[in-house]
């Protein structure tokens, strides 16, 4: 009788370890050249009503470029990405969101991490402002569908021009 107490207990804590009924995930696709396949792919995953982390894939010129945000009662305190499409995410981005602060690193070859010049770590603070103003205004309530389109188009020119300020990596 003991053994079977032991194995129901192991099964009622399995059980528990197990529960997910608080995980939620929720998809935004957006095809943007009308060929049917999504060029960008937002996947957010939630516990409770919190978000803990984003995937974002957007695909250009056949190449899928991937960003995981994961979060921390709701501020993102870290994002790395993979640029290129390899599979290997290249960029380290750690925020502290309490200072509004971040640093950033690139991945090396052997795995390493390095961080990033001056010039490009002002960079990445210009490009997330960019997108931290995006979020803060396309959603209020009142912002419709092509006005919030609108100012996702002026902040991926935000983000473009802060790009080519970037110097690590570069060649």
């Amino acid at each position: 009788m003991k053994p079977f107490a032991i194995f129901i207990l192991f099964i009622a804590v399995g059980c528990r370890a197990q529960d997910t009924n608080d995980i939620t995930t929720k998809v935004f696709e957006r095809d943007h050249d009308k060929d049917g396949k999504p060029d960008v792919r937002m996947e957010t995953i939630s516990r409770g009503e919190t978000a803990i982390l984003r995937v974002h894939h957007t695909i250009k010129g056949g190449v899928t470029n991937t960003a995981r945000s994961y979060k921390v009662a709701g501020d993102t305190v870290m994002t790395e990405s993979d640029e290129d499409g390899d599979g290997v995410f290249e960029t380290v981005v750690i925020y502290h969101p309490a200072k509004s602060e971040m640093d950033v690193f690139t991945r090396q070859a052997d795995g390493s991490v390095r961080p990033v010049s001056a010039q490009t770590l002002a960079a990445y603070k210009k490009q997330h402002a960019a997108i931290s103003e995006f979020w803060d205004k396309a959603f209020d309530k009142g912002t419709d569908t092509d006005k919030a389109m609108e100012m996702m188009k002026e902040t991926q020119k935000k983000i473009r021009d802060a790009e080519k300020e970037k110097t690590d990596g570069k060649k």
